[in-house]
Formats: C-alpha cells, sequence, structure tokens
C-alpha cells in the first residue's frame, strides 16, 4: 500500500500540471476510463502509454524517468477532468509551476492551437481529439474573424466535430470580432443538423452580430428555408430589424419565401397562445387558415398543443388556468380538425388522455373525435391509459363506446396491458344502446316510417333513445335535420322530447333551422319547441338560420317570438352572422327599421316584403317618430305611399313634432302624393305642436300647385299658427300670395263658406250660394293625375288671379341668402356646407337624402326640425 501511494504521489507531481509531489489533486490509475473526448486520446503514444502502464504496476522509478515535461500527459490529465485551478501547500496553481517552453502553453490553450482550429474546420476527428483539452475548447483564432473551432466546424457543416467541441463544453454563445456567433455560420450556409445542435444545447435563436443581423436574418437572405422554418419553430422573430431597418421577412429575396416566413411566424405564435392559455394572444392569431396549423416538425396543431399541457399534482389544466377549456372549444368552433394525427400518429385525444386532462376529453369526444384512432403502435388512447392505470380516463372512453377488443401492434389489448383497477373495468363495460335503439335512430335518419312505426309499438320507451357513440342525438334530432317530415309528425304524436340536447347542446329546432327545413321547423315550433333555446356556444335556432341564410326560417322564428338581440358566446347576434349579400335576411333582422329605411328609399319590392299589419304603422324611434307613410310621402315615393295606403296605413298619423304625412308632401312640393293623401281623406286643416297646416307648410315654401290643390279641397287660408300667422304671413312667392288672397277675399264674401272645386261659394252646410267676389274669380284647372296602380284622378285646382304672376316659382330667401351656385361654384352637398364651414352637418344631409335642389326650397323652419339650427 505504501508503495502505491508513492507511485500516486509521483504521478500528481507531472511537470505542467501539478508542479511536485505535495499537491493535493487526487490523479489514479482510472485516467484510462473513459471521457467526454474518449480513451483514445490517452493511448494514442507510447510513450504515454508506456506511462501509464508504470503508474499501474507501481513503477516509481520509471514513472519519474517517464513523466518529466511531458506535454501529452498535461492534456490526458486536463481531458479527464483535472481542475487545473487548484493550488498546493504553497499556493501554486499548475500553470504557475508549469515550464514555460514546454507545458505553459496547455495550460493557458496555446499549445498548437492552429492545429486544432484547423482539425476543427476540416473534420479531423482524430487530430481534434488528441488537442482537445477544456482549456482551449473555446479558443480564439489570432487572425482573420477570430473565429472559435465551434464557429469554424459549425461554418463548414462539420456535425461530428460540432457534437465533440459541444460535449466537451463548447461555448455557443462564442462571438467572433464581427459578432457572430456559430448558430450564424450554420444557419448563413444551411447546415441543418448542425443548426438543429446548437440551438439543442441552448444557442441563443435571436442572437445579433455587430449589425443587428440575427441567424434568421442570415438564413432567409440566403433562402435557407428549412432552416428558417427550425429557427421560427424555436422562436426566431422575422420582425426583428438589422441596422438598416430590415426584417428577415424584408431580406427574403423570393415572395414565397416571403410568405411562408410570415405565415410560420403567425402559425407558432399560435401555437404558443395555445400553449400558455394566453386568450389575447389567441384571438389575435386566430385565423381561418393558421387554425389547423402544424408544426412542421412535430406534426402538432394547435389543437395538440391546448390539451397536452402538464398541470402540477393531481390538480385539472383547466383548474389551473380555466381558460383552458375556452381555446379548445374555440379552436373547435373554428373548425379545428379533432381527428388530425402529429408526426407520432396521436390525435388530440390521444394526448388528453396522456395528460388525463378529463374536461379536454369530454370536449373533443362531443365533437366526433374518433374514440378509437391509433396511434403508431396501432395502440388507442384506451390502450394508452390502461397502461397507465389511468381509471378516470378509461371511464370516460368506455362511455363513447371505446372497443376494449382492438389489439395494438405488438399483440396487446387494453385489457392486457391494464392493472388492476382498469383491468376490471375493462372485463365489465358499460352496457352498450340495444339494438332496437340503432335501429330506431338509423330508420329516423333514413326516414323510414314503417321501421319506426314498428319499433315504437313494440318499444314506446325507446322514442327518446340516444346515439351514444355520436353526438348523444334522438330520434327526433335526426329526422329534423335530415327533414324526415312524416318521421318528426309520428315522433312528436308519440311523445317525442322537443327539448332534448346533444351533448352540443343542440335541440331538434336547431338541426331543422340550420339546414332550412320549414315544414319540420313549424311542426316543432307547434309542439312547444322554445324558440329561444342555446346550445353549449349560446347560439339560438335564429343564429343558425341566420347564419345559412334560411330567409323563411328567420321569418317564421321571429313571427313566433324569436330575440334577434340574444347574442352567443363570440357576442354576435343573429344579424352579425348573416352572409354579405344575404339583404333579405338583414331586413328581416333589423325588423321597423329596414321597413322604415325600404320607405324611405322607395323600394317597393323591399316593402312588400317587410310589411306586416303589424308593423305597417311602425315608429322611427331613433328619429321623429315617423311611420313609413311619412318617409314615403316626404321622400316622394308614390308607389311606395299608394301601397301603404291600400293595405291600411293611417293617413293621419302623427309624429313627434305633430306633422301627419301631407305636412311633409305639402313641404316637399310632392303634388301627386298630396292628391293621394287627400284621395284618402287625410285631414286637410291638421296642425302640428306649433299650429301649422299643410297649407303653412307649401306656402312658405312656395309651393304654388300644391297650395292650389289644398285650397281646392278646403284648407283654410286664415288658420293662424301658434305665433299668429296666417299661411299668406309665411308665403314669399307672389304667385302663391296672390292664390291666398283669392282665396281668402272669395271666403270672405258669405262667411262660414269654402270654396268648391269649380270655384263656386259652398256653405259649410253644403248649398251653394252666388257671390259676386271682388276680384275676378280664376277659372278652374282640370288636371288627371295617374296614380302607380293605372288609375286616374282628376283633380280641379283653381288658377291664380289675372295679376302679372310669374309662373316659376320664387326663391325663398333662405336660397337667396345661402346659395349662389355660379358665383361660389358649388356642384354638390358637400361643396356647399364646406363653403360654409359646416362640414359637420354632411352626415345628416346624407342621412335625410338633401340635395342643393332639395335645400334651395328648405326654410328657417325646415332647418330646424332637422335639428341643422
Amino acid at each position: 500500500m505504501a508503495g502505491r501511494r508513492s507511485v500516486l504521489a509521483s504521478v500528481e507531481s507531472l511537470s505542467g500540471s501539478l508542479g511536485n509531489q505535495h499537491n493535493s489533486t487526487p490523479i489514479t490509475s482510472s485516467l484510462t476510463s473513459s471521457s467526454p473526448v474518449g480513451g483514445n486520446a490517452i493511448v494514442s503514444s507510447d510513450p504515454l502509454q508506456e506511462l501509464f502502464d508504470a503508474c499501474k504496476n507501481g513503477d516509481l522509478p520509471r514513472i519519474k524517468k517517464l513523466h518529466r515535461g511531458k506535454i501529452d500527459v498535461c492534456i490526458a490529465l486536463l481531458q479527464h477532468g483535472a481542475d487545473p485551478n487548484i493550488r498546493n501547500t504553497e499556493g501554486k496553481t499548475a500553470l504557475e509551476l508549469a515550464d514555460p517552453s514546454t507545458t505553459k502553453p496547455v495550460l493557458t490553450g496555446e499549445y498548437r492551437k492552429d492545429e486544432l482550429l484547423e482539425a476543427a474546420r476540416s473534420g479531423n476527428e482524430e487530430k481534434l481529439l488528441q488537442l482537445l483539452n477544456p482549456l482551449n475548447v473555446n479558443c480564439h483564432a489570432s487572425d482573420g474573424r477570430r473565429s472559435t473551432p465551434l464557429h469554424l466546424a459549425a461554418g463548414y457543416n462539420r456535425a461530428r466535430v460540432v457534437q465533440i467541441l459541444l460535449q466537451n463544453g463548447a461555448d455557443v454563445h462564442a462571438k467572433d470580432k464581427g459578432g457572430l456567433v456559430p448558430l450564424h455560420n450554420a444557419c448563413s450556409y444551411g447546415h441543418f443538423e448542425v443548426t438543429e445542435a446548437l440551438l439543442k444545447h441552448g444557442a441563443a435563436v435571436n442572437a445579433s452580430d455587430l449589425w443587428a443581423f440575427t441567424p434568421l436574418h442570415e438564413a432567409a437572405s440566403k433562402s435557407r428555408a428549412e432552416v428558417c422554418s427550425l429557427l421560427l419553430s424555436e422562436g426566431a422573430d422575422p420582425t426583428q430589424l438589422n441596422c438598416h431597418g430590415k426584417s428577415a421577412i424584408d431580406v427574403a429575396p423570393t415572395l414565397d419565401l416571403q410568405e411562408r416566413l410570415a405565415y410560420e411566424y403567425k402559425g407558432h405564435c399560435l401555437l404558443d397562445a395555445c400553449r400558455q392559455a394566453d386568450p389575447a394572444k389567441f384571438k389575435k392569431y386566430l385565423t381561418p387558415d393558421l387554425v389547423n396549423f402544424k408544426h412542421p416538425f412535430t406534426g402538432d396543431t394547435a389543437l395538440h398543443i391546448a390539451v397536452s399541457v402538464s398541470s402540477p399534482g393531481n390538480a385539472s389544466p383547466s383548474a389551473f388556468n380555466p381558460k383552458r377549456n375556452q381555446i379548445i372549444e374555440t379552436l373547435i368552433r373554428k373548425n379545428a380538425a379533432v381527428n388530425e394525427k402529429n408526426k407520432d400518429f396521436l390525435t388530440p385525444l390521444h394526448v388528453a388522455a396522456d395528460r388525463s386532462y378529463f374536461e379536454a376529453m369530454e370536449i373533443l369526444l362531443r365533437n366526433n373525435a374518433r374514440v378509437n384512432a391509433l396511434d403508431n403502435l396501432g395502440q388507442t388512447a384506451l390502450h394508452r391509459v390502461a397502461r397507465e392505470n389511468n381509471l378516470q380516463a378509461a371511464k370516460i372512453l368506455l362511455a363513447y363506446n371505446a372497443d376494449t377488443t382492438i389489439i395494438s401492434l405488438h399483440g396487446y389489448t387494453a385489457a392486457q396491458l391494464a392493472s388492476d383497477n382498469v383491468a376490471q373495468l375493462l372485463e365489465n363495460p358499460p352496457s352498450n344502446s340495444c339494438l332496437s335503439d340503432v335501429q330506431l335512430l338509423e330508420a329516423s335518419k333514413a326516414g323510414d316510417l314503417a321501421a319506426v312505426e314498428r319499433i315504437l309499438n313494440a318499444n314506446p320507451l325507446a322514442v327518446n333513445c340516444r346515439d351514444l357513440d355520436g353526438r348523444h342525438s334522438t330520434p327526433l334530432h335526426f329526422a329534423a335535420g335530415y327533414n324526415r317530415v312524416p318521421v318528426v309528425e309520428f315522433l312528436l304524436a308519440h311523445g317525442a322530447d322537443v327539448h332534448a340536447k346533444d351533448k352540443g347542446g343542440l335541440v331538434p329546432l336547431h338541426n331543422a333551422c340550420s339546414y332550412g327545413h320549414y315544414e319540420v321547423t313549424e311542426l316543432l315550433v307547434k309542439h312547444g319547441a322554445s324558440v329561444n333555446v342555446a346550445d353549449l356556444w349560446k347560439f339560438t335556432p335564429l343564429h343558425e338560420a341566420a347564419a345559412k341564410g334560411k330567409y323563411e326560417i328567420v321569418r317564421l322564428l321571429l313571427r313566433h317570438g324569436a330575440d334577434a338581440g340574444k347574442k352567443n358566446r363570440d357576442n354576435a347576434t343573429p344579424l352579425d352572422l348573416v352572409r354579405e349579400g344575404d339583404q333579405d335576411v338583414v331586413d328581416l333582422l333589423r325588423g321597423n327599421s329596414a321597413l322604415l329605411d325600404a320607405a324611405k328609399k322607395g323600394n317597393l319590392g323591399r316593402v312588400q316584403k317587410l310589411l306586416t299589419a303589424e308593423n305597417i304603422n311602425c315608429r322611427d324611434a331613433q328619429g321623429r317618430n315617423s311611420t313609413p307613410l311619412h318617409l314615403a310621402a316626404g321622400y316622394n315615393n308614390l308607389e311606395v305611399a299608394e301601397y301603404l295606403l291600400e293595405r291600411g296605413a293611417d293617413v293621419n298619423a302623427q309624429d313627434k313634432g305633430g306633422l301627419i304625412p301631407l305636412h311633409n308632401a305639402s313641404s316637399y312640393g310632392h303634388l301627386d302624393i298630396a292628391a293621394l293623401l287627400i284621395k284618402y281623406n287625410t285631414v286637410v286643416n291638421a296642425t302640428d305642436k306649433w299650429g301649422f297646416t299643410p297649407l303653412h307648410e307649401a306656402a312658405q315654401k312656395g309651393r304654388t300647385q300644391l297650395c292650389a290643390l289644398l285650397l281646392a279641397h278646403g284648407a283654410d287660408p286664415f288658420l293662424k299658427n301658434q305665433e299668429g300667422q296666417s299661411p299668406i304671413d309665411l308665403s314669399s312667392a307672389e304667385d302663391v300670395r296672390c292664390l291666398l288672397q283669392d282665396a281668402m277675399t272669395s271666403q270672405q264674401i258669405v262667411p262660414g263658406t269654402v270654396m268648391n272645386l269649380t270655384g263656386s261659394l259652398v256653405r259649410q252646410s253644403g248649398s251653394s250660394i252666388t257671390s259676386t267676389p271682388s276680384s275676378p274669380t280664376p277659372s278652374a284647372l282640370h288636371e288627371t293625375v295617374i296614380m302607380p296602380s293605372g288609375a286616374a284622378m282628376t283633380l280641379c285646382v283653381p288658377l291664380p288671379s289675372s295679376r302679372n304672376i310669374n309662373t316659376e316659382l320664387t326663391p325663398v330667401p333662405l336660397l337667396e341668402t345661402w346659395l349662389d351656385k355660379e358665383d361660389r361654384g358649388v356642384t354638390n352637398i358637400g361643396g356647399f356646407l364646406k363653403s360654409l364651414g359646416l362640414e359637420h352637418l354632411l352626415e345628416l344631409f346624407d342621412r335625410e337624402q338633401i340635395t342643393l335642389d332639395i335645400l334651395a326650397e328648405m326654410g328657417h323652419e325646415d332647418l330646424k326640425q332637422l335639428r341643422a339650427l
């Protein structure tokens, strides 16, 4: 034993490493054991082998002869873990005791450094293993770019050398004089395997050189597409800018690569959002083209990632993060593929079962996940949970008819892999639906009424049986969805539950509405189906019908009280789900506002579709409380007005200002509309809240023909408004004033008389009298008006007196004050308002469809009513 100690002491005094026999470094004959570099370096020279043989044999004299100043011994000791920083009893390290001419360069890392760098560059593994030690593994070249061995090996695609260097402590973050790390070199030249190795050993994927170029900049600019994908999968940011303000996407030379980088980046952001259960980020990146994005190397989709989270202890993943279930449900609702397999042939159900994510398993199975899908070993999810003795997961799978007889590629059933608890469950699985239930469900789907009758007559209780292998649908669900009207009638007559929900919360009415089966929908509603019932995603039957453009179904549901304002889980109303172009459905859902809009715009077809006895006199609650007839009259939509009146519209309905439709027609000079309203017995002398009659309106706006029409039908020119003004006081047009003066003079001859259509005076009792007016009585003009229906209406309109009256309408003072189109160069209402600094009124004028021509005929009171003043 004493001799062995002296041998060890002698070994420990090797020159260049320990200095003398008093050093305390524990060096033994085990130096020949394996190391990160490998034993070959140690036995590569005969003198070194002789030294180790002497150590093993305890040959002290020979050891002393062989070991002095041996560089190879220093390298061997360093390769096997000798610590060059340990101090001896005199407080000195090996470096301080090393011979400057022999072993000191080994301890400074300079010994044959150029050969080491060349070995790394050329891939000379033997030379590398001979020279490599912890003190030179990260040495830098003295010239050029000051690269390390790892820089050179990475740039020249020496994959084996890279692995050796990384195993022996090469620094993946080491920078050359340009700030490049080895990952820059590997990516620039497209060395996929080397890039992968560096990333696995912690290389910074977004490291920047002195010009702020990242490895992704290098790969993208050289069209290294696969390397780009690898970097993106590890978190590379293609939006990071270099010193020139260019991103990796910008420097990609082709449009295809640019689009690929952007697409994969967003896809990985979505996967990361699912991994972190980050709702905000998830919502930002979830788009139809990304919902089924697959990780390019693992094959995982967002759904795989969402169900694969690990949770602490025995807690459910959803308990750990309650928003995770919502993300899973949203993915499925957005058409994520629930049965997609990753590179290991695992579906999301396999993954959720492996992670004991029971809520996710239920969600997937409710949404048609295949319970018996096989992985790459031919195993179902039941095999996998049985092997792990996961009793709860096994129960869930069995509840959805997991097949216990499937044999894996290794020849095992799930029961053969299971431990006691699960094995017992698999030996006595829950019973399946009886054969008659299955037959009834199939017959209901196929519309085989005879089979349905036969089965239910034999087993009446089966009427509400469930499709346990699918969505848990009842026979009525199937019959409603497949439009089997006779079967629906028979099922309802025999006690089918119209309120039964499948595992997605859908009732039969959802199915009928979604597919547009009107007769089935009507039957279900008559049998008490709720029109506002919501599924698990808060979709009502109206949501379903609106989203699919089922006009008649929407109309039927609304007629039976469906709430068009109900919102689903995405906060969307049925109106929000209507497809572009389905204007009829939009109108139905907008209800009264759509009818008012159609009347205003004169769209007779829309009015005809929307009008009902209940809404014919609906009101514009957000505006002047106008009826459709008010709007049709005001906007001169004659056909619409006639259609409304024919169907019973209230000709004397008042808006919030007390105006009736005749006020509107009179104010804007719509002669045909006014005649039509008079035909339907409108009150010619109706007053608004300010005491204005239609004659006040017509006189104020200079509507000569309208004044004549109103006077001919009993309009009273003496009536005064609340300010004590009669129509003549408000008139500005000379021909209107003359017409009113003649009418007033004629009516003053005999108190209590009015002028009839021929110009003679008539007592209010109806008897005619003869009188001589103070001015010549104007002759009567007979005018025939052709109505939209084709009927002709003859109106007798008195002409103005023989005074010199210009038949052209005199512009009202408002026009003279505000508008001179030729002087101002104004060609449209927008330019006119802008010239006056009244741009804020443009939206109001657009909404009311006021043009320059209409504005020219409007007075102060009109603008006040519009709230423009």
